[in-house]
């Protein structure tokens, strides 16, 4: 299964924030594996930088 993530400006905006400034760690970490995966980046990939697991992605 191929997943892909079209992430607007505005919205690639707000995950940059968020990935920085959220005061929950998870929150951050998902804001981060977004961001990744608008640019691009596989699954695994992603989760292998934020180790986490490939699910979680």
């Amino acid at each position: 299964m191929k997943c892909v993530v079209v992430v607007k400006a505005v919205e690639e905006l707000t995950l940059q924030q968020m990935s920085i400034n959220h005061p929950h760690r998870d929150a951050r970490t998902r804001a981060a594996g977004l961001l990744m995966l608008g640019r691009g980046l596989k699954p695994r990939a992603i989760a292998a930088q934020l180790a986490v697991s490939g699910q979680s992605v």
